[in-house]
């Protein structure tokens, strides 16, 4: 029987030098779902900082070969049969049943045993256990998806076990209070790279270099800057960089875009204002580069890259929708612009040039508290105990 048709045989592997928050000793271990085909992404980064706290086990429920980039130590995984990560179409659907069944015998094989699903595909796998009668069972939604309704139906039926990433998603979907952060948890930094804030930054130099982190496709957003850098008097623009690390996703229109990005880049004469750099290991070297960070997507789930740049002490420059809109404060650790409004964004790139934008940038670590890693697992593991406690 092959993976598709739900292989029992899953795999369980642990990558080299393992912390001991992934050894199989610790009392409540918890299955974080993805559905992924590699660790790309930054729902990985998240489970990587709170399994380095010690507060639980981690292990990451993968597609079956699913590839390693980050350096040791890694995170044990699960091979599941495999599923499309970021998709609830019918056939991915029907297909979680299996993936629920696999997922239903490793809860069952021993006690503290949690499953947590991420992604699209995560959800649909938790409903199915939950259909199922098993209650070990969370989400957390990082989608902005069209189907307004199943979110929240999925909602009604997961109850206090859904959980969005920030208030904007909640208004997004019309759920609860969407003022304020009750049911939400965010994604996480360790203390380590918090406390990066204490470097000191030159606010004042020229040119003024704005960074980009992610994959290339579409909903990313990233020809904005490049129309916002065209529109800009040549003065100004000269004054500007924009560096970009990440490659296209493994389908064909990623790459279309790729290759549109870097015609753009030519056809507007940026080539010597605008790099694309292709994938790297991490942010770090780019955060020590940058004097800003542009996270340029109409509804960003979350942002990973922006907690790092704001770690680092890096301003942040977004679109005023979705997750980043309940972080940044404009002039004080970063600007906003409408969704899409290349004019705004430019006028937010002309300021950092002509006026003393980036010297009022004030990013404290308190603005940063909420996201520490050790506080988001110490509040996970609660919510997990809590579940496990009432039988």
């Amino acid at each position: 029987m092959s993976p598709a048709d739900g292989d029992s045989s899953s795999q369980l592997r642990a990558g080299p030098l393992a912390s001991p928050a992934m050894t199989t000793s610790a009392p409540l271990t918890v299955l974080h779902y993805l559905g992924a085909d590699d660790d790309r992404g930054g729902i990985v980064s998240v489970v990587r900082a709170m399994a380095a706290t010690g507060e639980f086990a981690c292990v990451l429920g993968v597609n079956p070969g699913f590839e390693a980039h980050r350096p040791a130590p890694r995170l044990a995984t699960l091979e599941l049969p495999p599923l499309e990560g970021e998709n609830l179409n019918l056939r991915n659907l029907w297909r979680a049943r299996r993936v629920a069944q696999q997922v239903q015998a490793w809860l069952n094989a021993a006690p503290g045993r949690v499953f947590h699903g991420h992604s699209r595909a995560g959800l649909a796998v938790a409903l199915w256990l939950h259909r199922r009668g098993e209650r070990r069972v969370f989400v957390t939604v990082h989608a902005y998806g069209r189907r307004w309704w199943f979110y929240r139906w999925a909602a009604r039926q997961l109850g206090a076990r859904l959980f969005w990433l920030t208030p904007a998603m909640k208004r997004y979907y019309g759920v609860g209070d969407g003022s304020s952060w009750a049911q939400c948890m965010p994604g996480a930094l360790p203390s380590s790279q918090l406390a990066r804030m204490a470097a000191p930054r030159d606010r004042a130099r020229r040119p003024v270099r704005i960074g980009g982190a992610g994959l290339l496709v579409r909903w990313k957003g990233w020809h904005l800057v490049l129309d916002a850098l065209a529109q800009l008097p040549p003065e100004v623009r000269g004054q500007l960089r924009f560096v970009h690390i990440g490659s296209a996703a493994e389908f064909a229109d990623s790459d279309r875009y790729a290759a549109e990005l870097l015609s753009r880049t030519v056809a507007l004469g940026l080539e010597e204002l605008v790099e694309w750099r292709g994938e790297r290991a991490s942010s770090e070297g780019l955060l020590q580069e940058v004097d800003c960070v542009a996270v340029l997507s109409d509804r960003e789930p979350f942002s990973m890259i922006m907690l790092e740049s704001l770690a680092a002490g890096v301003p942040v420059i977004a679109s005023a929708a979705g997750g980043p809109a309940d972080v940044i404060v404009p002039d004080v650790n970063g600007w906003l612009f409408e969704p899409g409004d290349v004019a705004g964004l430019a006028r937010v790139l002309g300021d950092l040039v002509t006026t003393d934008a980036l010297a009022r940038v004030r990013i404290e670590p308190q603005q940063l508290a909420r996201f520490r890693a050790e506080e988001v697992a110490r509040q996970w593991r609660e919510i997990y105990a809590g579940l496990l406690a009432a039988g």
